[in-house]
């Protein structure tokens, strides 16, 4: 009967799944992700930003398709007033359900110059985090 008692406890733990995944991880990278781009515009000195639309998609790149890891890319598509972009950001998902995404160098390097004073102003894409609701 013991044997049965503990065999059962994992059965129920393995199907229960986990809240890391690519459809948890993609809605809280876009609203970081979009926030932070709104920001970083608006320290360039863009003001009249319209509504930026960001499609978002995040995977594993390893060999687990849930999870935490070091190993997650997602992928973002925008548009802000009329210009299309797309960057990946690579992403480290901690077991706790927070993550940091790092942006690439060439489109998202860690400092700006302002356009008017020239001073120099840290890139809020250039390396930006946030969490995922695990309490379900």
């Amino acid at each position: 009967m013991k044997r049965l008692l503990l065999v059962v406890p994992a059965v129920l733990v393995a199907g229960c799944g986990t809240p890391l995944t690519s459809a948890n991880l993609g809605p809280s990278f876009r609203s970081a992700f979009t926030g932070l781009y709104d920001q970083q515009q608006r320290l360039l000195g863009r003001d009249a930003l319209g509504d930026v639309q960001a499609l978002v998609s995040c995977r594993r790149t390893g060999t687990g398709a849930d999870g935490p890891g070091e190993d997650w890319v997602c992928s973002v598509q925008y548009t802000d007033l009329g210009t299309a972009s797309a960057q990946l950001f690579e992403v480290q998902l901690k077991p706790d359900g927070c993550w940091k995404a790092v942006g690439p160098p060439a489109t998202q390097p860690s400092e700006l110059v302002d356009p008017i004073t020239q001073r120099s102003l840290t890139n809020p894409l250039s390396e930006f985090d946030g969490c995922l609701d695990t309490s379900w």
